[in-house]
C-alpha cells in the first residue's frame, strides 16, 4: 500500500540520519565543545519524534501489535523520571518550601540574594533547588537527548540488517578514531583537527581530548565487532556437525570481506585501548566480556578460562608488537600515577560529602563543578569538574531521589535484558537477535564497570552511543509483520 511504503521511506531516512549522527558524535572532541550542543540535542529529539509518529501511524490498523520489551519499558520510565527530577530542580520555590526541601540550597540562594540586593540588583524571592539553573538546564536537555537516542534506536533498528548496519557504522567510526590517533602519535603531533593537545602527551586520544574517554568509546564498540565475527562464523556453517577446518574454508570463501572488516575493527579497538594506556578501560573491557561470557549457557568455566587465556595472549601479542613503552609503561606505579589515584579519591570523597549536604534532591544536575569546593579539602590548586565516579556524582547532583531512580532503572533494565537474552523466553528469538543482545550486554557492562572510576557519562558521545546500542537490543519485533485486521 502507498501509506506503508511512505512509512518505510520515512523510517529509512530517519535511520540514515541516526547512523550519520552516531558516526559524527565522537568527531567534535567527543561532542564536549559548545558548538556541538545543538546537533547533539536537537537531532535525536527530532528523529525520535518523527520515528514515533511513523510507528503510531503504521500501527493504526494492526491487531495484537507487539508490546515493547520489559527492558525497554524500564529504561524508558527510568529516563523519563530522571528528566522529571531535573525539571523539578528548576522549579522556582518560595523560601519556606525551599528550606524544607533543600536547606543547603536555601542558604546558598539566601546569601546570594543578600549580596545581589546589596549591589543594587532587583532579585526575586523564589529560587530553584539547583544552585546553577543554566547548568542544570543544559544537563537536562542532554539527558533527554540520550533518552531520545535510545528510543529512536528501539523504534527504528528492529531488523537484523539494521542491527548489522549499526554495528558496521560504529565499527567504521572506531577504526577511523584509532587510525587518526595512531597517525598523530606517529607524527608526534597529538593534534585534534589542528588543535594541539597540550594536556596529555604520548597517549593516543583519537578525536577526544582525554585518552581514557577515547578508550571507553572503542571499548563499548568492540563487542559489536565481535558480534560481526560471530555472525560470519555462524552463517558459514548452518550445521554444528561441520568440522572446524571445513567451516574456516567456507568462511573464507563466502564472507572473507565481512570477516576481515570485523577482525580489523576488533584489532583496532583493542590496539587503541592499549595505545591510550587506559587501565580503567582495559579492566572494564575484560570484566564486561568475562562476566557476559559466564552468563552464556553451556560449559561456563571452560569458556571463561578459554576466553581469558585467549584475551591475555592477544593482549600480550599486541603489547609485543606495539612496544611496551607505548602500551603498558603507564601500568607501572610511579609518583605521577600515585597522584592520579589520590586525585580520583579526592573527587569521589567530595561527591559523597556533597551527597550528605544535598541529601534528598541534590545540588542540581550538572552542578558538580559549582559545588565541589564546598567539600574539597585537598589539592586546592585545581577544581574538579567531575567526581571520576558517575554513581557518586549522580548522588551528589540528583540527590537520593535521582540516585535511586537511576540505579533502580539501570539494574532493573539490565536484569530484564539478561532474562530476555538467556531466559526461557529467549527461545522465541532468533540466534542473530540474541547474539546482538549479548554484544549490547557486554557494552553496557563495560560502561557500568568503567563508571566506577571515571566520568564517561558526562562525555556526550559515549552515553549517546551506548544508548543507541542498547536501544537496538531491546527493540520489539517489527510491527509491520503482524497480521492486519
Amino acid at each position: 500500500m502507498p501509506g506503508t511504503r511512505r512509512i518505510a521511506v520515512v523510517e529509512r531516512c530517519c535511520l540514515v540520519v541516526l547512523l550519520a549522527w552516531l558516526a559524527w558524535l565522537p568527531l567534535p572532541f567527543g561532542s564536549i565543545v559548545p558548538r556541538a550542543r545543538l546537533p547533539l540535542i536537537a537531532v535525536p529529539l527530532l528523529i525520535c519524534a518523527v520515528a514515533a509518529v511513523a510507528r503510531l501511524y503504521a500501527m493504526r490498523d494492526r491487531a495484537n501489535a507487539t508490546q515493547p520489551s520489559r527492558a525497554w519499558v524500564i529504561w524508558s520510565v527510568g529516563g523519563a523520571l530522571l528528566v522529571v527530577t531535573g525539571a523539578f530542580q528548576l522549579l522556582p520555590l518560595p523560601p519556606s518550601a525551599l528550606a524544607l526541601l533543600s536547606p543547603e540550597s536555601e542558604v546558598i540562594w539566601r546569601t546570594a540574594t543578600r549580596v545581589a540586593r546589596f549591589a543594587g540588583l532587583a532579585v526575586g524571592d523564589t529560587h530553584p533547588i539547583t544552585v546553577d539553573p543554566r547548568a542544570t538546564t543544559l544537563e537536562l536537555f542532554r539527558i533527554a537527548s540520550i533518552l531520545a537516542a535510545f528510543t529512536a534506536a528501539a523504534l527504528l533498528i528492529r531488523h537484523h540488517m539494521r542491527r548489522m548496519a549499526l554495528a558496521t557504522v560504529l565499527c567504521s567510526t572506531a577504526i577511523f578514531e584509532s587510525m587518526y590517533g595512531l597517525r598523530e602519535a606517529a607524527l608526534q603531533r597529538y593534534e585534534i583537527w589542528g588543535w594541539p593537545n597540550r594536556l596529555i602527551f604520548n597517549r593516543v586520544t583519537g578525536t577526544f581530548v582525554n585518552p581514557n574517554h577515547f578508550a571507553h568509546y572503542v571499548a563499548i564498540v568492540l563487542p559489536l565487532a565481535l558480534f560481526l565475527i560471530a555472525f560470519a562464523w555462524h552463517v558459514s556453517g548452518r550445521s554444528d556437525d561441520i568440522p572446524v577446518a571445513r567451516r574456516l574454508v567456507l568462511l573464507l570463501e563466502q564472507r572473507v570481506l565481512a570477516t576481515g572488516f570485523a577482525i580489523v575493527a576488533a584489532g583496532a579497538c583493542l590496539a587503541a585501548i592499549l595505545l591510550a594506556q587506559s587501565r580503567g578501560a582495559l579492566l572494564a573491557l575484560g570484566s564486561g566480556l568475562l562476566f557476559v561470557a559466564a552468563l552464556l549457557p553451556g560449559r561456563r568455566l571452560a569458556r571463561v578460562a578459554l576466553a581469558t587465556t585467549g584475551g591475555l595472549v592477544l593482549v600480550g601479542a599486541l603489547v609485543f608488537y606495539l612496544g611496551p613503552e607505548r602500551t603498558v609503561a603507564r601500568f607501572v606505579p610511579s609518583e605521577f600515577e600515585r597522584q592520579t589515584f589520590v586525585g580520583r579519591r579526592i573527587g569521589i570523597a567530595a561527591a559523597f560529602e556533597l551527597w550528605q549536604r544535598f541529601s534528598v534532591f541534590g545540588s542540581g544536575l550538572g552542578t558538580f563543578e559549582r559545588v565541589v569546593s564546598m567539600e574539597q579539602s585537598q589539592d586546592l590548586t585545581k577544581i574538579y569538574h567531575h567526581a571520576h565516579n558517575d554513581y557518586a556524582e549522580l548522588a551528589a547532583t540528583a540527590g537520593t531521589l535521582g540516585f535511586m531512580i537511576g540505579i533502580v532503572a539501570l539494574l532493573g533494565g539490565y536484569v530484564a535484558l539478561v532474562r530476555m537474552t538467556f531466559g526461557a523466553s529467549a527461545k522465541e528469538l532468533t540466534w542473530r537477535r540474541r547474539a546482538f543482545q549479548v554484544a549490547a550486554l557486554c557494552s553496557l557492562t563495560i560502561a557500568m564497570v568503567h563508571a566506577l572510576f571515571d566520568f564517561n557519562f558526562h562525555i556526550p558521545s559515549n552515553p549517546a552511543t551506548l544508548a543507541a546500542i542498547i536501544g537496538a537490543a531491546v527493540a520489539s519485533v517489527d510491527h509491520d509483520r503482524r497480521t492486519r485486521r
